[in-house]
């Protein structure tokens, strides 16, 4: 039999071929025989997966006249794209052989690449020929690229329209159909999803961890019972660069790409226009403070102090002077620059010496005389309009709440004018601050303040910055963040912008040494540790002694392998001496499920070795989660709260003592957890409220390791909410804003509880230190499979956004005024 090649293209890592079976029905046979009995592929003599699919006739027929008075002898077969590989493939039917063809990926390429250009339309329709066709058989499509700290994830959604329960089995081969070993994830099944054309389908969605980071293999999806056909889906160079480029898309923030910052600062920064209108209004102001501005200069280099003066000499607003504090005289830089600027507001201070960068910003603090004292490095550069911020800033608010701290975003340059790695900062992130210095510049003090707390002893040199923010923090001092670049930090060898220990490795202790005195002079005990990278901490809080009572509680229904995972995971690994776990049962149906209860407060007892006691309380009502969580509190005996999802399970076995730690300072309110899916990437780093109009785990599916935006996804720091899944509260707190709102029954109540606790004067901190897993979904199916569920997420989420309009009209202020409110990863 005749076996003609019509037409050939390539698209989502598969090859999709147009053949005429001369002389024969096609339809039929493939009815007859299963679309991939019928064909039998091979690439070295290891088998392909495949299949041959029925064509639309009517319109192959238009698109192609030439095939008239033959259409049933038409099909599509679709195989996997095996770049770099040949393809045998045989078709038979009834146990004959009908003919064969070879496919060859090179020639593959080229043909489809002439087909896109000449047959467009045919092309789509071969395309389309398996779209829709999952009755009986299964579809796999992978929809997402993930990097991992070592490989790769990858999502996959499996579809098919049968039996639910013939769940999938997955297996991954390379382009010689050699099986890779990969580990396989179940994250979620839907039962009966009703799609668009009014059919109805299950769906499996699965993650895959890949041991290598690799561009060309195929996917194969299979039903050990047989009921269902198997399906594939291959990769292959083109489309694995697609979806990484995808994933980078979706994930990139604002210091990812300098070219698109520098585009977006030449549309925000101030325009000649603009710094006209802003010298009227700045002369206008009802209060027009003198802005003492401190410029340590040692050794300067000449053509940088002279850009310094000119963004100086620039401002728009006028009421500054410049005091350059020059301990190395014998450079006659600084003297030559402040003689030629002919600005009486210019002033030279020749200092007896080099008393180092503490002494010499001090010796400026003692000779300024306004109203506000700047800081600005004798290398960086201020934008022309920074000042009338921050006085503008000063105006804005009433006489006796004007801030007494001041900061602005912030980039970095080598050059002149290419600006980039910009720094969006938000209101003080005091637990980010403990961190490391997130405040940094334009820092602008109020002198009364100053007078007041003192200067910076010697012994901070380096970190004097970091000092002087940590004490005014102290003091209780009102703290503003201007919301605009304006100021610009050189990196070059003598600086520290780059992060990096090698310029002054004597500032590291020095911000240690800070910090430690900050948390001593408020009274909050433990000890300030240096970390692996350069200039950042770890506060280790001292515990009460003895260990208080923590009181676990844990909702739970049915799933008892989940259950006990997550129980036994704190009974085996928390190091934590004294706590009770309280399940709080909600209509479990399964027998296994209250036998499990029985022998449970034995089991955690001797896993624990005593530290732990393990009891379940009965919740009647219908499923409320609010409502089981407060049931569960006035059950509890503790004065910490730890509320904790049943699919959870403990990573880190000091998690308990990590996040009470926080709770030692009285202004923390709310401490939560970083949270892994099984695949090891990040489940929940700090909630972000308002994004896309509801609520967005921050920096979710980035690996372990991955920074993010500012370090925020591994270091501690304050956010909107954390999620309910891994919660540690004091219960005075807990009581003080009156639980968990019982109106938000399923979706929100988390984010709710976190605000209100906000609200109440306390702090929402997320600590990357805590570590779980959440298997999340795998308890409660996701809302948008259920079309009752959808409709209750939906009145749910019009309640909050009545509740806390103010996150979906200025967006979270955690997040920041120059951010995305449709990105979770901190972009522009």
């Amino acid at each position: 039999m005749s076996i003609k090649r019509l037409a050939l293209c390539r698209s989502q890592g598969r090859l999709f071929v147009l053949l005429r079976f001369a002389g024969q029905d096609v339809a039929a046979l493939i009815e007859r025989e299963g679309s991939q009995a019928f064909v039998h592929a091979t690439t070295s003599g290891s088998r392909v997966p495949s299949l041959v699919l029925p064509v639309d006739h009517g319109r192959v027929l238009a698109l192609c006249p030439s095939v008239s008075g033959y259409e049933r002898e038409l099909a599509v077969m679709v195989l996997p794209f095996l770049d770099g590989s040949s393809m045998d493939v045989v078709f038979a039917s009834g146990g004959q052989r009908l003919g064969s063809i070879r496919l060859d990926s090179r020639v593959a390429k080229l043909e489809s690449k002439i087909n896109y250009k000449a047959k467009p339309a045919l092309c789509a329709l071969i395309r389309d020929a398996q779209r829709g066709e999952c009755c009986g058989r299964y579809e796999i499509d992978a929809i997402r690229y993930l990097p991992a700290d070592s490989g790769a994830v990858w999502r996959y959604e499996v579809t098919w329209a049968g039996d639910p329960q013939c769940a999938p089995e997955f297996q991954i081969s390379d382009t010689h159909m050699n099986a890779i070993d990969v580990t396989v994830h179940v994250f979620e099944s839907q039962v009966d999803v009703p799609q668009q054309d009014g059919c109805r389908v299950n769906k499996t969605f699965l993650s895959v961890e890949m041991p290598q980071d690799i561009r060309d293999f195929v996917a194969i999806v299979s039903d050990p019972t047989e009921q269902i056909q198997s399906g594939f889906c291959a990769m292959d160079g083109r489309l694995y660069n697609g979806m990484v480029d995808d994933s980078w898309n979706r994930m990139k923030d604002a210091r990812a790409d300098d070219a698109a910052y520098r585009r977006w600062f030449e549309q925000h920064r101030a325009k000649p226009g603009d710094l006209a209108c802003q010298r009227v209004a700045s002369a206008a102001f009802a209060y027009r403070p003198l802005v003492s501005i401190v410029v340590p200069c040692y050794k300067t280099d000449r053509v940088y102090l002279r850009e310094l003066l000119d963004s100086v000499l620039a401002q728009s607003y006028d009421n500054w002077e410049l005091l350059l504090m020059d301990a190395s005289p014998e450079w006659d830089a600084v003297a030559d620059l402040a003689a030629g600027a002919h600005d009486e507001r210019v002033r030279r201070f020749g200092l007896p010496g080099n008393g180092g960068i503490v002494v010499n910003t001090n010796a400026g603090i003692e000779q300024a005389m306004g109203d506000y004292i700047a800081f600005l490095d004798h290398d960086d550069i201020l934008e022309p309009d920074a000042l009338f911020h921050y006085v503008a800033a000063l105006n804005n608010a009433a006489e006796g709440e004007r801030p007494q701290v001041l900061f602005c975003d912030e980039d970095m340059f080598q050059k002149t004018g290419e600006w980039g790695q910009p720094v969006f900062k938000t209101k003080l992130n005091v637990d980010l601050l403990y961190s490391h210095n997130c405040v940094t510049h334009f820092l602008m003090v109020e002198k009364a303040l100053i007078d007041r707390i003192g200067t910076s002893p010697e012994d901070v040199a380096g970190a004097q910055d970091y000092d002087l923010t940590l004490r005014c923090l102290a003091a209780g001092a009102r703290f503003e963040h201007v919301a605009h670049v304006l100021y610009h930090w050189r990196v070059h060898p003598g600086s520290t912008a780059d992060g990096s220990a090698d310029s002054k490795p004597y500032a590291i202790e020095a911000g240690r040494l800070a910090l430690q005195r900050h948390f001593n002079a408020l009274g909050v005990h433990g000890t300030v540790e240096e970390t692996e990278t350069p200039f950042v901490y770890r506060m280790r809080y001292a515990l009460p002694e003895p260990s208080p009572l923590v009181s676990i509680v844990v909702p739970t229904k049915d799933h008892v392998e989940t259950l006990d995972a997550c129980v036994m995971s704190i009974a085996q690994k928390a190091t934590y001496a004294n706590y009770e776990i309280v399940l709080v049962e909600n209509n479990s149906e399964a027998p296994e499920t209250f036998a499990y209860y029985e022998s449970l407060p034995e089991r955690v007892a001797a896993a624990s070795e005593g530290k732990g006691v393990a009891r379940v309380v009965y919740w009647l009502g219908e499923f409320n989660y609010s409502q089981i969580i407060n049931f569960g509190v006035e059950h509890a005996k503790g004065d910490y709260l730890l509320l904790l999802n049943n699919d959870t399970e403990v990573i880190s076995p000091d998690f308990t003592e990590e996040m009470m730690g926080y709770l030692q300072r009285p202004d923390a309110g709310v401490v939560g957890a970083k949270l892994y899916f099984a695949d090891h990437l990040v489940q929940h780093a700090g909630i972000l409220v308002g994004v896309r109009g509801a609520l967005a785990h921050a920096n979710q599916d980035f690996s372990a390791k991955r920074e993010g935006y500012l370090a925020r996804a591994v270091r501690p720091g304050n956010f909107s909410a954390v999620t309910g899944a891994c919660q540690m509260v004091r219960r005075d707190v807990f009581e003080q804003v009156g639980g968990y709102n019982e109106e938000f029954a399923v979706g929100f109540n988390d984010a709710d509880f976190c605000l209100r606790v906000w609200e109440a004067g306390y702090r929402t901190i997320f600590t990357p230190y805590a570590e779980l897993y959440h298997y999340e979904f795998t308890s409660r199916g996701r809302e948008e499979a259920n079309e009752e569920k959808l409709r209750r997420w939906k009145r749910e989420q019009a309640l909050f956004m009545q509740r806390w309009p103010e996150f979906f009209l200025t967006g979270d202020p955690w997040l920041g005024p120059n951010l995305s409110s449709e990105s979770e990863y901190f972009s522009l």
